[in-house]
């Protein structure tokens, strides 16, 4: 985190028509707080508080309404499948920042396709590690950039164009051919029968129906060996 925040402080400080918005949440706002606090340069911190240069938000956002901005320029995400996708169907460049290791493949991606750079994609361990000047490097080679809006913008039109309207027009067409019949967008648990809807038969024959064969066992045998003692 402190690596990011000074990273970030050089880049804004040389980059006077930009902002940022950090959403961070729990552990990581905590972190972040923490690291403004032990931050030894008073340029740098007061650069962060300045809300016209940089504003924080630990509560839930909008990130799709944030992301249709058109004075959004870059994107730093934290590199999930569903954060990507609604960054480059809105044609923002994508730096990816990750929080888990099962991230780095999208981030990997992200980076061979074009649209953005990952702060993590290591030629070696040594590459690990965060560094603030790698961060001031990437945002500066990043912030509107044509070559990674033009990527991003690519992307959006191929995006659209596999799913989204393209698949929604065809939905609509199918619909009106049904004469609106939307049986078939009925969920499947509501076409089923009340006793599988609740598993009640599973339940039935897996548990309900073994007991009582071993009762009914259990007992035969009691009276067997009953009756061979009164014998």
């Amino acid at each position: 985190m402190k690596s990011l925040s000074y990273g970030l402080a050089e880049f804004l400080f040389h980059t006077p028509t930009a902002s940022v918005l950090l959403a961070f949440r729990n552990f990581n706002y905590d972190n972040y707080r923490l690291a403004l606090n032990e931050m030894m340069h008073d340029e740098c911190k007061r650069i962060f508080l300045n809300d016209q240069c940089v504003k924080v938000e630990n509560q839930f956002i909008d990130q799709k309404w944030i992301l249709q901005q058109h004075r959004v320029s870059l994107f730093i995400s934290h590199c999930g499948m569903g954060s990507i996708a609604e960054g480059l169907y809105f044609q923002k460049p994508i730096l990816c920042l990750l929080l888990c290791n099962d991230q780095l493949p999208n981030a990997i991606m992200i980076n061979q396709s074009g649209v953005g750079q990952s702060f993590f994609v290591p030629p070696s361990l040594w590459e690990l590690f965060l560094k603030p000047t790698s961060v001031t490097m990437k945002l500066s080679a990043m912030w509107r950039n044509s070559r990674y809006e033009k990527a991003a913008r690519v992307m959006s039109i191929e995006i659209k164009h596999a799913g989204g309207v393209k698949r929604a027009v065809e939905e609509i067409e199918f619909l009106v051919s049904l004469n609106g019949d939307l049986d078939r967008y009925a969920p499947f648990q509501s076409t089923l029968p009340f006793y599988q809807r609740y598993l009640f038969d599973i339940i039935f024959i897996y548990i309900i129906l073994p007991i009582i064969i071993m009762l009914y066992l259990f007992i035969k045998c009691c009276k067997r060996t009953r009756k061979q003692m009164t014998d």
